[in-house]
């Protein structure tokens, strides 16, 4: 399934976090969906025009981090709330810049250090395995909580993360067409499904190393 094992700590947003953001744009439901989506389209710009490859992908990061912010309890200033949400966007997009040049250093570090210490280093072999087993263990939980889903739920999550790019958006455009529901109204559904599945990769992973 494309996209779902990158699943990542800012997905993690519980159902009365998203609502506290959407009441937050507007109290009355389906204009706060309609805000949310001209909000994800102004974000998606300011990261494409930065040089995000996947712009929307930030986008969403970033608004499932300012809801997750609200839900911890997080003041907003004054009435609008996307200033708040602006300035997520810019925290994600440092950080993303931040990752970027951490990975161009880090590798030129490895491709000197890989002349010094030879890769049967039993220090190197040990966190290679171990960060191996938690990958695996994680992917596992994965395939659990995938298949543990209803069947219409699974196929929404599935076609939803098809393709890249273009061809990404035309199959979203064609699932919200086929559901007869708007694009927003999609996207908050995948974003339901996929905070229950961060949530029950979590317990899962907990459950897995309590048992080792």
């Amino acid at each position: 399934m494309d996209g779902l094992p990158a699943l990542k700590k800012d997905w993690v947003v519980t159902q009365a976090s998203f609502d506290l953001l959407l009441q937050h744009l507007d109290t009355d439901r389906e204009r706060a969906g309609e805000k949310y989506e001209q909000v994800r389209q102004k974000l998606t710009k300011f990261f494409q025009w930065r040089g995000c490859t996947t712009p929307e992908e930030f986008a969403d990061r970033a608004l499932d981090r300012a809801a997750r912010r609200l839900g911890d309890g997080t003041a907003v200033p004054g009435q609008d709330v996307y200033p708040f949400i602006h300035g997520v966007a810019i925290n994600v997009l440092r950080e993303h810049w931040k990752d970027a040049q951490k990975h161009t250093v880090k590798s030129l570090d490895e491709s000197a250090a890989a002349q010094n210490i030879g890769t049967d280093d039993p220090r190197n072999v040990s966190e290679r395995e171990l960060e191996q087993a938690q990958r695996e263990r994680r992917l596992e939980c994965l395939d659990v909580c995938v298949n543990g889903l209803p069947p219409q739920q699974l196929k929404l999550i599935t076609q939803y993360h098809q393709g890249e790019g273009g061809a990404r958006i035309a199959r979203r455009n064609a699932l919200a067409e086929e559901l007869r529901i708007p694009l927003n109204a999609l996207r908050i559904r995948a974003h339901r499904i996929r905070g229950e599945l961060e949530t029950c990769i979590s317990e899962c992973t907990k459950r897995e190393d309590a048992s080792k």
